[in-house]
């Protein structure tokens, strides 16, 4: 695999081996995105097996890889609450294809989420950010945009809205 090749699988792959190793039991974000990225790392590795060129087997042969990543994490880990093992691991890919690859594997709807996204104003955005990405409270956000926490309440509601209903006319018009 070359540095181009890896730099592709990446891209097209990295947020659903962060959410699937996550869904796992990844006990934050931090371990989560070492283990996303040691997945990646052990895949450009791996000279001896090419990484499958369609993009569904290359999904799951990256989560393979993960899985496996976070079994031996672990077993490392001896502060880590999470008791994985081989049949739960297995379980756990079964409800992940059964639950989240249903209707193909969801990067339809995250680029459907980040062009809605783009159409939104600066403060908008920078409200979701702040809410959904570093967990600000209500309260928080209607201290730093000057507004009531109903009004925070109020414009988050409406924004989800409209963010839901742009979302589903990107979809249906592919």
């Amino acid at each position: 695999m070359t540095h181009a090749e890896l730099e592709t699988l990446v891209r097209m792959h990295q947020a659903e081996v962060y959410r699937y190793v996550r869904y796992l039991g990844a006990e934050s974000t931090s371990v989560a995105e070492d283990l996303a990225q040691e997945t990646f790392l052990a895949a450009f590795r791996s000279r001896d097996l090419d990484a499958p060129r369609d993009e569904r087997k290359q999904s799951a042969w990256l989560r393979g890889i993960a899985r496996n990543l976070f079994l031996m994490h672990c077993r490392r880990s001896r502060s880590n609450p999470v008791h994985a093992d081989s049949a739960s691991l297995e379980q756990a890919e079964q409800i992940w294809k059964q639950e989240f690859l249903r209707e193909g594997d969801g990067f339809e709807t995250i680029e459907a989420l980040r062009r809605c996204l783009e159409t939104l104003g600066e403060k908008q955005r920078r409200m979701l950010k702040l809410h959904y990405a570093e967990n600000k409270s209500r309260s928080e956000l209607a201290e730093l945009f000057a507004m009531s926490e109903d009004g925070i309440k109020s414009l988050m509601r409406r924004l989800r809205g409209a963010l839901a209903q742009c979302i589903r006319r990107r979809l249906e018009a592919q």
